[in-house]
């Protein structure tokens, strides 16, 4: 009850006047119906019996229907008015939700994220949003809305029929409101806490096999992920089939309640009236809204609750924690940008050593080039060195301070880095450049996009404006990669870190590619991994990695050196590895 406490109080953040114009009338809707209900019944037989006692001359037709087609616009404009205003405050309120969600995760370290699997996080988390939607316009506004309309119209009834009427109408009322509470109760919701999260693992699977089923009918295991998709259908019908138990229990309460209150009425209402009797009557069959009311909300609470627990949860996990320690220091004249002390490289989520200890240092200016045997965690080292993957206290260092201990907002500007498949987005060629600079002038993208030889998109009647399908589709393998080469220059970055910037590319792009980096950032480090040894040969200096023992998962006591080599120059051993 308190995440959901603490998600209405979030909600309603900034959006309160709104919030509470759509919950007043959501209670008008149930309030206007009860009240028109009522009045027509006492208008048709308080009509009907001046008419049978010769008084219909002198009877007051106009104010009753004229009442009557007032409450019939109030009730239409409430409703219309309600869903307008709920709708838009609560859209509003979620739209601030997830900013300030996806702000909490942007501010998390990359390897902190990988570890959690960020896919499946990011798949929950946009389901547990979604179920919040319901809310305000399912659980509080109908909640709200029934309460008061069982109160007022119970009041209403106390005014016509007195103190003893409305007490016995008031507990058959709560009677029936127990009893909902009590089909609503914790079988209810777990049922729909179970639904909710076999949705979700639908979703889940689904989404895996679409995107791999390739690669798991090679492999053989299509047939165990269809089978894993097929018990999550199972556990999503066996939760709806007790939840459509309890609503069929619930149909029955909210149809034997007003029966009992009619019967009630006709017991101890026989001093009434035949025009008020009916009115009674008539109001109490009106309140068999709020019923359903309160069900439809109550009904879907555990499915809310999973989803504002599950957002609480994650909101603890993924916050980051504050760093006491100040921005460091800007570049120094002569220091060094980068210095890697014995950094192990492990595969990513086993302890397996994938290359002997690495150690180099790369100033301002340089260009190293990284190549080595399939394997050999060249991917991997760039990861760890954008803090992407996880290292150890010591192992890194970039500007003289511990990567560990940079300030990821820092970091993020100062490292840059471009993977083997990067992403795109589907919109135009600016959309995807301006992610990393979305203040930057169409100037600004037509010089990146020059230096990595994407100048042809520039002559065409769309330029910049080209559209791009999903994913970027509408590209070459080597245009996906040169545009996210492109967008990684507009952050001008003091350390570039790319993986196989040329594949794909023939020798003149390729050298087109890695010049234009060059000249577009002269003072920054640049670190890529390549097969290609024209890319080698342009590069500063090279590191090679020789693959470790594929069955160590601990590094070998005497590993092999790691030479790096100066172009033009033989293996300075000194400058590989320091000790040796």
């Amino acid at each position: 009850m308190r995440h959901l406490a603490a998600v209405i109080r979030e909600l309603n953040d900034g959006n309160g006047r709104h919030l509470r114009r759509a919950a007043v009338l959501a209670a008008m809707v149930p309030l206007a119906g009860a009240a028109l209900l009522g009045l027509s019944g006492w208008f048709i037989t308080a009509s009907a019996m001046a008419g049978a006692a010769g008084l219909g001359l002198v009877f007051d037709f106009l104010r009753p229907s004229g009442g009557i087609r007032t409450l019939t616009l109030i009730r239409a404009f409430s409703r219309y008015g309600e869903r307008l205003l709920g709708h838009d405050a609560t859209l509003r309120a979620l739209e601030r939700l997830r900013l300030r969600l996806f702000r909490d995760l942007s501010a998390v370290p990359l390897h902190t994220l990988a570890r959690r699997h960020s896919a499946q996080m990011l798949n929950r988390l946009t389901a547990d949003v979604e179920a919040l939607e319901g809310l305000l316009i399912r659980l509080v506004f109908p909640t709200f809305a029934a309460a008061l309309s069982l109160l007022i119209g119970l009041g209403v009834i106390w005014i016509i029929g007195g103190g003893a009427l409305a007490g016995a109408l008031a507990a058959i009322w709560a009677m029936g409101v127990l009893c909902l509470a009590r089909l609503a109760g914790g079988g209810q919701r777990a049922d729909a806490r179970r639904e909710e999260a076999a949705l979700q693992a639908i979703r889940s699977r689904a989404a895996g096999l679409l995107a791999l089923r390739g690669d798991l009918l090679m492999q053989g295991l299509l047939a165990q992920g269809l089978d894993q998709a097929k018990a999550a259908i199972a556990r999503a019908t066996v939760a709806r089939s007790g939840q459509n138990l309890m609503g069929r229990l619930a149909g029955v309460v909210i149809h034997l309640v007003p029966g009992m209150a009619i019967a009630a009425t006709l017991v101890l209402g026989g001093s009434l009236s035949p025009a008020l009797l009916l009115t009674v009557i008539l109001i109490n069959l009106a309140l068999t809204e709020c019923l359903r009311l309160l069900w439809r909300g109550w009904s879907e609470r555990g499915r809310i609750e999973l989803a504002a627990r599950n957002l609480a949860r994650r909101r603890a996990d993924t916050r980051p924690a504050p760093d006491p320690m100040s921005a460091p220091a800007p570049l120094r004249s002569g220091a060094s940008l980068l210095a890697v002390r014995q950094l192990v490289v492990h595969a990513h989520g086993s302890g397996r050593v994938l290359s002997a200890p690495v150690d180099f240092t790369l100033d301002p200016g340089e260009t190293l080039a990284i190549h080595a045997p399939s394997g050999a965690g060249k991917s991997t080292l760039l990861a760890m060195l954008a803090r992407a993957a996880a290292s150890k206290p010591g192992e890194i260092t970039l500007l003289g301070r511990d990567l560990c201990q940079w300030p990821e907002a820092d970091l993020r500007a100062g490292v840059t880095l471009v993977p083997q498949r990067p992403a795109l987005i589907a919109g135009s060629l600016a959309d995807n450049l301006r992610i990393a600079d979305p203040q930057a002038g169409d100037a600004a993208l037509a010089a990146v996009m020059q230096a990595v030889a994407l100048s042809h998109f520039l002559t065409t009647p769309e330029g910049l404006g080209r559209q791009l399908g999903e994913r970027g589709a509408g590209l070459s393998g080597g245009e996906t990669r040169r545009l996210a080469l492109a967008r990684a220059l507009l952050r001008q970055p003091d350390l570039l870190l790319v993986d196989e910037p040329t594949e794909g590319l023939d020798p003149a792009n390729a050298a087109a590619v890695l010049q234009g980096l060059r000249a577009y950032l002269p003072r920054s480090g640049i670190i890529l991994v390549s097969h290609r040894e024209s890319d080698l040969a342009g590069a500063d200096r090279r590191l090679q990695l020789p693959p470790a023992d594929r069955d160590s998962r601990m590094p070998p006591a005497a590993p092999p050196l790691h030479h790096i080599t100066r172009r033009g120059a033989a293996p300075l051993k000194k400058e590989a590895t320091d000790g040796h």
